[in-house]
């Protein structure tokens, strides 16, 4: 009789464990899938990535994250017929390049009327003007002396940049009232690499480092074209030390030597390029110190009657309206225009007024002034063989 209510008991106990081990792969089975951590992470390029998994570590996981490349990234992690899935963004910043036009540093004289320059920002993975995308945060009060902080943001793909101007209103300024030279540059070169045939347009790199370092251990004053044509028009003013810088035709020792100085030095400059051939340059070598303007899409040629011979002179209105549109398609900024060749006709200028071009230049030598015509401005041409106190005596 004890033997078998021993045996009872024993098969009692088996059963409860089977019983409990059954409900226990069953739970196991019904457990559900969760990631640990985050759904969706922003990580930089080359960053260490670390998978936290899911609560349940058998899981399978396919897909795969190379920081080493920026682009969406996609795990997915499967155990028996539930899966979840990770979205791993790798971002590179670089790809996002935000430059103000003008100053980073702006003068405005007390009580007159701050010209807001704006930005210009590129998307390097495609070659996209996302400027639309930027808020502008901050305020100037002109009717109070002080410092007034801008902020330009711009989140885009993940990827947050900002960029601040700061404002100083002012009470007292050594005024510019002799004119702004517009500096009109063509290529650079250097010791290692001496084009076939050289002249006047091209400056060595050390000649160049050494106007741009002058420039910036003196303080001179980088205006936008807004400020600009607001100077010219009478309603604003700058400071005595003020300069603009500019390069014709996107020329590649320019854009490998000459843009690394501009951002040693911390200098804005304009780079007029033919669009044309421009559309690969301008992505290839976006920098937060070159605004891209445009020199024409097609018109940098011979073929015309008066002049450098330019084609320009040769065009009709429209022609050139239409040249025009298609440069600014490219180099999406209508702030600037240089002639090609320098030519200017009637139809030119009109096609500049009819475009929105704020300011256009020619090769006439001489500088900016009070109540010049915008459509037919001059500019100060840099000799490439010029000493520094040359070169100090053009811009004063």
């Amino acid at each position: 009789m004890k033997l078998k209510k021993q045996g009872k008991i024993v098969i009692l106990v088996i059963l409860i464990f089977c019983i409990a081990m059954m409900s226990f792969i069953i739970i196991k089975q019904k457990k559900t899938l969760t990631l640990v951590g985050e759904s969706e992470i922003v990580m930089n390029i080359n960053e260490d990535y670390d998978d936290e998994g899911t609560n349940i570590p058998e899981a399978e996981i396919s897909g795969f994250v190379d920081t080493s490349q920026a682009g969406d990234y996609m795990l997915t992690y499967t155990y028996n017929d539930q899966s979840v899935s990770r979205i791993i963004h790798v971002i590179d910043e670089s790809n996002i390049v935000m430059n103000l036009n003008g100053s980073q540093d702006t003068y405005v004289k007390l009580n007159e009327t701050y010209i807001e320059s704006g930005c210009h920002v590129i998307d390097k993975t495609d070659g996209s003007n996302i400027t639309n995308e930027v808020t502008i945060t901050g305020s100037v009060d002109t009717s109070n002396v002080g410092e007034y902080t801008l902020t330009y943001t711009i989140n885009y793909n993940y990827i947050t940049i900002s960029k601040e101007r700061v404002v100083h209103v002012v009470e007292d300024m050594d005024e510019n009232t002799d004119g702004i030279a517009v500096l009109m540059y063509h290529y650079v070169y250097t010791k290692d690499d001496i084009p076939d045939s050289l002249n006047t347009n091209y400056i060595l790199d050390t000649d160049l480092e050494e106007q741009l370092q002058y420039l910036s251990e003196n303080n001179y004053y980088f205006p936008s074209y807004a400020e600009l044509a607001a100077y010219v028009n009478g309603t604003l003013t700058l400071p005595k030390k003020s300069v603009i810088l500019t390069f014709d035709d996107g020329q590649n020792g320019f854009l490998k030597y000459g843009i690394p100085l501009l951002e040693k030095y911390q200098i804005p400059a304009t780079s007029f390029v033919i669009a044309s051939k421009a559309e690969d340059k301008i992505v290839q070598y976006a920098s937060e110190y070159v605004s891209f303007q445009s020199h024409s899409y097609d018109m940098h040629k011979a073929g015309g009657t008066i002049g450098h011979g330019g084609i320009i002179s040769a065009m009709s209105e429209q022609e050139i309206i239409d040249d025009l549109l298609k440069a600014m398609d490219i180099v999406q900024n209508t702030e600037a225009f240089a002639y090609p060749y320098g030519d200017v006709t009637d139809a030119s200028q009109t096609a500049v007024e009819k475009t929105d071009i704020l300011c256009a230049f020619t090769t006439n030598y001489g500088k900016v002034k009070v109540g010049d015509d915008l459509t037919y401005l001059s500019r100060v041409r840099v000799i490439g063989e010029a000493s520094l106190s040359s070169f100090i005596a053009s811009i004063n």
